[in-house]
């Protein structure tokens, strides 16, 4: 009889451990698939560094600080991006510099160089959507006769793209890539192309969100309907984004990464 008993114990343990296992199953594809965030905007204005609350387990294995890069799609999303990091435990600085590109606006390989040696975040985010601004460039100065969307022109700005992910792993951070929403307004409807060049980087990640403001058609929308109503998502001028569209994009970039880091994830946007 006494022998019976430590087997049915054993019973009962492994029947107990699939239902932690199912349970924890369950849990993670909820939080991953279903769990969706509200509909309040964090708007536009927020810290420069929006520091993380308490630490999730089993969110984001060894990411605790992230650095946001880029241009004002970037800057619209950048406060929907960090708030939702935070609730996961990640630290979030935001430098993203509107009109700015990799060819001309500002240096950001030498930007980014400088944040990555001050801050020391573990992943950092671009968007770069191919602001190809020359005001206030010598006439003189080569840049100013390659001609936007031409063949050189993307072959610089991949060469660029190249660059500023070489000084992100060399710091020992992993480099995301995020695709612009549908952009259709020309110059900047070669962004998409833009994105494709990126993700033929070797080692880099790629954080597929753009397609979230898209239509069925995969095309620009200025309107979707989001937490059970029809909002306004893009600008008049159908390149930036309105506080939903930015807390929509912003939520699944937040989304996408933790996916791709961790077992839990920040909610997807409503």
């Amino acid at each position: 009889m006494g022998s019976k008993r430590p087997a049915g114990i054993a019973v009962v343990a492994a029947a107990l451990i699939v239902v932690v296992v199912l349970v924890a199953t369950g849990y993670v594809s909820w939080n991953r698939w279903w769990r969706k965030a509200g509909p309040a905007n964090p708007g536009f204005t927020c810290s420069r560094v929006v520091p993380a609350q308490h630490r999730v387990p089993l969110a984001a294995g060894g990411v605790h600080r992230v650095a946001l890069i880029g241009d004002s799609i970037m800057d619209n999303a950048s406060c929907a991006i960090a708030e939702s990091l935070s609730g996961v435990g990640i630290e979030t600085s935001r430098h993203a510099v509107g009109g700015s590109g990799l060819l001309v606006g500002m240096d950001w390989v030498s930007e980014t160089r400088k944040i990555l040696r001050k801050e020391h975040p573990d992943v950092v985010v671009a968007i770069f959507v191919g602001n190809f601004l020359v005001f206030g460039v010598p006439p003189d100065s080569a840049i100013t006769r390659i001609k936007d969307g031409s063949p050189e022109f993307y072959r610089r700005w991949q060469a660029r793209a190249r660059q500023l992910s070489a000084e992100v792993h060399a710091a020992g951070a992993q480099m995301y890539w995020v695709s612009p929403p549908p952009i259709e307004a020309p110059p900047l409807s070669h962004a998409a192309r833009l994105y494709a060049g990126y993700q033929k980087i070797p080692g880099d990640h790629f954080l597929d969100s753009g397609e979230v403001l898209a239509g069925p058609d995969d095309k620009e929308v200025r309107t979707k309907e989001t937490c059970g109503r029809r909002r306004v998502i893009r600008t008049p001028e159908g390149v930036h984004l309105t506080p939903d569209g930015a807390r929509i994009y912003g939520q699944q970039i937040a989304h996408d990464l933790t996916a791709q880091l961790g077992l839990v994830t920040t909610p997807k946007p409503c």
